[in-house]
């Protein structure tokens, strides 16, 4: 990692055939910008994001620049867990986990325990079921809600951590947390990001509503899904709520519908799944 961010930011701005005075305009110094790219002093945190705003370019490019064109352990990590932890096998999530681990030994990092966490409820959730009663998964489990029921508010990764864990909660507790969910993630709304996630939360808390047999609750959800796969345009998760929604109404034609969309677009695993879930729950 380099550490003259100054002297990366001035390579950056005159590459992009900016000057001094186009950068500063009438808001920043240019005084105080040359004491920066001669790595004399550093900007507090709204001055560097106007001056990267300048330069088109977010602070996770400009780390990643800053380390040599390529992630941090510490951002190879975050990207590992958070682009692929609902898709990888078992396999690989155990060696995410070993990543998290030994990152850990060197690092304090309250983000990289609760990728760790994560990883370790998924694990275990995928190797025992959800009856476990392992005093570690269940030390774990209390740790990341104890961490959540405190705040007044949940921010990005308090969102991946309750997905986490929603598959602990009783049936009976888990129509207080989805409205408090739905409340509070509703402020994300303009946040691109939020999205996938969103996706996985509505899918998990249907599919515990579905597998309880609370077809109303989980209509409702379902209903939240194809709207949201309208919105980006996912055609398997507008399948997948077309059939969930299909199941809880009773109409067979609607669970057609979902599921010739999927099989246009070859998602078999996905249709075999659903299959079995319509005639379970039809």
């Amino acid at each position: 990692m380099r550490w003259d961010f100054g002297k990366i930011y001035k390579e950056i701005r005159i590459a992009k055939g900016l000057t001094q005075a186009e950068v500063c305009g009438n808001q920043f110094s240019r005084t105080s910008l040359s004491k920066f790219e001669s790595c004399q002093s550093l900007p507090n945190i709204e001055n560097m994001v106007f001056l990267l705003n300048q330069i088109d370019m977010s602070l996770e490019e400009f780390r990643y620049i800053c380390n040599f064109y390529k992630p941090s352990k510490r951002q190879e990590i975050i990207n590992l867990a958070f682009n692929h932890i609902s898709i990888t096998g078992t396999k690989e999530l155990k060696e995410l986990k070993v990543l998290c681990e030994n990152y850990l030994t060197s690092h304090h990092d309250t983000p990289i325990e609760h990728i760790n966490d994560m990883l370790g409820i998924t694990i275990h959730l995928r190797s025992h079921g959800l009856k476990s009663t392992e005093k570690s998964f269940l030390e774990t489990k209390e740790k990341i809600w104890s961490y959540l029921k405190k705040q007044d508010n949940w921010y990005f990764i308090d969102f991946q951590l309750l997905n986490s864990i929603l598959f602990s909660f009783p049936i009976e507790s888990l129509e207080l947390i989805t409205e408090m969910i739905f409340e509070r993630i509703e402020k994300y709304e303009g946040y691109t990001s939020i999205k996938p996630l969103k996706k996985k939360l509505l899918t998990n808390i249907s599919t515990i509503y579905l597998y309880n047999n609370f077809k109303d609750r989980c209509e409702r959800v379902s209903l939240k899904m194809l709207e949201l796969a309208k919105e980006v345009k996912r055609y398997d998760s507008l399948g997948f709520a077309q059939v969930r929604l299909g199941i809880c109404r009773g109409d067979d034609d609607l669970i057609e519908k979902g599921l010739t969309l999927l099989r246009l677009t070859e998602e078999d695993d996905l249709v075999s799944m659903l299959e079995e879930e319509v005639k379970k729950f039809r």
